[in-house]
């Protein structure tokens, strides 16, 4: 090669030198800003004091390990690969103080075998063994931190493949061992499919990051290696399995029970009962907002994968949606933020997957890193996302080149310049910003002879025009208007369309005919929550809560004075006696006459009279009652003291004349004293006659038995008979 050739060919490798550079630091999706930890690799950290946040604090270098977002928001990260040996102490770091504090476990690599304590009992004092290579770890619906298997230490300090199951609360900062042995080496036992068993277990599992939990609070997992065999060599599984929490028993739901399996990829796009994803480390933790788990990349000893793989957990189907279905596939790489059909990553191990846990609910999938196989070290950077909604890749940020060594810059500022280095098995989360978080990882870059352990967190900030905020979905209930009611009385709110409503208590609460309005009818005042999620693939989300005060009826009464008069007394005098009675109306017969709180009314016919008072309380609560008082005309009676009955049809017949009586009897009686006549109907009288003979003319006695309101009375005299 002669000198203007060499001169030509230097320039042009310096060219492409320079560009590579420009590529690997440029950031197009978003920005990169290192927040904690150092640029080099090994550092062993600072606990600083348990519980308590402090600036300097920062977990060790390490890779593979458990890692969580609490309901807060917080990120956590246990064990892991330590630079010193497998690790088993507990970190959160506070987003809203961006510090780092050491919460549980041994700030060193002395106690590896753990505190297991008692089966189902919690305690301060126990901690699991120390572990890496992908320990299966869930974050429960009620807050709860989970922990499956890995590699790690038994309680006799021997290394394999675990298979106990942990719960660490976190209120109480205590860990409770629920399940499995606390020794290496535990093989399936899959029982019957579907059928939840005592003896299920999923057996040792490592690289195992598969973990979803649904809505019912039941954790499940997927694939992995198999830990029984683990220190002989790897061997891949791709069976599915649900743990029910409240029954602590485990349920081998789907896949093959043999390792190694190549499953069955069936027709992209099209749910079928035959489909399996093949075996596979697995390391993606993706739940989407349809309640659907999914499943990306992964491998075996010498393989890695790009497929994407979706399970029903409602039908127990999988579907494979994306990805080819061949090994080793180099993907498809075209322009960052720029999603296409077409477009996805390259097959790997190790990435480790987030979802957006973003409160309207943006729904995207981040993969970050890995390696190219398990015997090829070469690690990526790249950063993708998966819009679920739109079914495309987008590739964000890095490039396909491996082994980068990244660009720091200053702590917390971000900077187009920025960029994280090449790394796989990292600790990853995203916070209510949208904003994603890495820390540590497994590197090899061209600054190391041998594979180093980061401590690094790094915060990348994307950007929108790059990240979607589309699929926004915002759902707003409306409380009930009217939340003072009276007992017996409803009130209602309307029910969105495509939500879901969850009622808390559900006491005094219906639906509507149509399922279209709340209709609540509390018997006392009660506090109503109301939680709302709609139907969808990005469902809004909603709650409210309001109290209902039931207020109770007033009591109507009064009293009527008199109860009984004559009606030469025309007055009734009405004294209102109520309770819980703020305003009234007076009735009589039927027509309102006063809203006065006593009354006074005058009437003027004899006979009985009736009032009624209606009693309101402030919030238009009603009772009402009836009282009725009699005017009284004076009783008369009066008797003829003659008649002649001569047939001529005038005063024929002696009769009682009266009113306001009641007879009870008439009877007449000749100077001898016997008995002419006789009647209890005061509209008869005597026609003279007795026995149907005339009787003489003469003197007659008459006696008279009445009642005149309720008082029994008499009368007498003497009557002549003249003809």
């Amino acid at each position: 090669m002669n000198s203007m050739k060499q001169i030509a060919y230097s320039f042009h490798l310096m060219i492409l030198f320079l560009f590579l550079i420009h590529a690997d630091m440029s950031a197009q999706g978003g920005m990169w800003a290192q927040m904690h930890g150092s640029a080099g690799t090994g550092a062993l950290g600072w606990y600083g004091t348990k519980g308590v946040p402090d600036p300097l604090n920062t977990p060790s270098g390490r890779y593979q390990g458990a890692y969580w977002t609490d309901l807060q928001g917080n990120f956590w990260l246990f064990g892991g690969y330590h630079p010193y040996g497998y690790a088993n102490d507990l970190w959160k770091y506070d987003v809203s103080l961006l510090r780092w504090i050491w919460i549980n476990g041994p700030q060193s690599v002395t106690d590896q075998n753990g505190e297991y304590g008692t089966k189902g009992v919690p305690s301060p004092n126990n901690y699991p063994s120390a572990r890496t290579f992908g320990p299966n770890c869930w974050t429960d619906n009620n807050g709860d931190l989970w922990l499956y298997g890995g590699f790690g230490f038994d309680v006799n300090n021997v290394t394999g493949g675990l298979s106990d199951l942990w719960r660490y609360n976190i209120a109480s900062n205590s860990w409770t061992w629920m399940a499995g042995p606390n020794t290496i080496g535990e093989a399936p036992v899959f029982g019957t499919l579907g059928v939840a068993s005592p003896i299920n277990t999923p057996g040792g599992r490592v690289e195992c990051k598969s973990g979803w939990v649904d809505a019912q609070n039941n954790l499940w997992l997927f694939g992995g290696q198999d830990g029984a065999t683990a220190n002989a060599g790897i061997s891949v599984r791709n069976d599915v399995w649900k743990y029910n929490i409240s029954t602590n028993l485990w349920t081998w739901m789907k896949g093959s029970q043999a390792m190694n399996n190549g499953g069955s990829y069936g027709t992209k796009g099209v749910e079928a009962a035959t489909n399996n994803p093949p075996s596979r480390l697995s390391f993606t933790k993706w739940k989407g907002k349809d309640g659907n788990f999914y499943v990306f990349a992964g491998g075996n000893n010498s393989t890695a994968r790009n497929d994407l793989w979706r399970y029903n957990p409602a039908t127990n189907n999988w579907t494979w949606i994306s990805g080819p279905n061949n090994v080793n596939n180099a993907g498809t790489y075209n322009a960052q933020c720029n999603p296409q059909p077409t477009e996805y990553p390259r097959a790997r191990i190790e990435n480790q997957t987030v979802a957006t846990t973003t409160k309207n609910c943006t729904e995207v999938f981040w993969s970050f890193g890995g390696f190219k196989t398990v015997t090829n070290s070469e690690s990526f950077y790249d950063l993708w996302l998966y819009n679920l909604s739109t079914s495309n890749w987008t590739w964000v940020s890095g490039t396909q080149n491996t082994n980068y060594v990244g660009n720091y810059g200053p702590l917390y500022v971000p900077s187009p310049t920025n960029m994280i280095g090449s790394r796989g098995g990292v600790f990853i989360w995203t916070d209510t910003a949208n904003n994603l978080w890495i820390f540590g990882g497994l590197t090899y870059d061209s600054t190391i002879s041998n594979l180093g352990l980061k401590n690094d967190l790094w915060k990348f900030i994307p950007d929108s025009s790059c990240f979607d905020y589309s699929l926004n979905s915002v759902l707003t209930l409306v409380p009930p208007v009217d939340t003072i009611l009276c007992p017996g009385d409803t009130t209602g709110m309307n029910v969105p369309d495509l939500a879901i409503l969850d009622i808390q208590p559900m006491s005094g609460v219906v639906y509507n005919n149509d399922s279209s309005r709340l209709i609540f009818s509390p018997v006392t005042t009660t506090t109503y929550t109301v939680t709302g999620r709609e139907l969808g693939i990005c469902p809004g989300r909603d709650t409210i809560q309001f109290t209902i005060v039931v207020v109770p009826f007033p009591i109507a009464e009064f009293t009527l004075s008199p109860v009984e008069s004559f009606l030469s007394d025309p007055k009734f005098v009405l004294t209102n006696t109520s309770q819980l009675a703020s305003s009234y109306q007076w009735i009589y017969q039927g027509v309102p006459f006063s809203t006065n709180t006593d009354e006074v009314y005058d009437v003027t016919d004899s006979g009985v009279h009736c009032f009624t008072l209606i009693a309101y309380n402030s919030e238009g609560c009603s009772d009402s009652v009836t009282h009725c008082g009699t005017k009284l005309i004076p009783d008369k009676i009066f008797v003829p003291n003659a008649f002649s009955p001569n047939g001529d049809n005038a005063n024929d017949v002696v009769k009682i004349i009266a009113n306001n009586i009641t007879l009870k009897k008439f009877s007449i009686y000749n100077r001898w004293g016997e008995l002419v006549f006789k009647t209890t109907d005061i509209s008869k009288g005597w026609d003279g006659k007795y026995k149907g003979q005339d009787c003489e003319i003469g003197s007659y006695y008459y006696y008279i038995e009445y009642e005149a309101y309720k008082v029994k009375k008499t009368a007498k005299g003497d009557i002549s008979l003249i003809r």
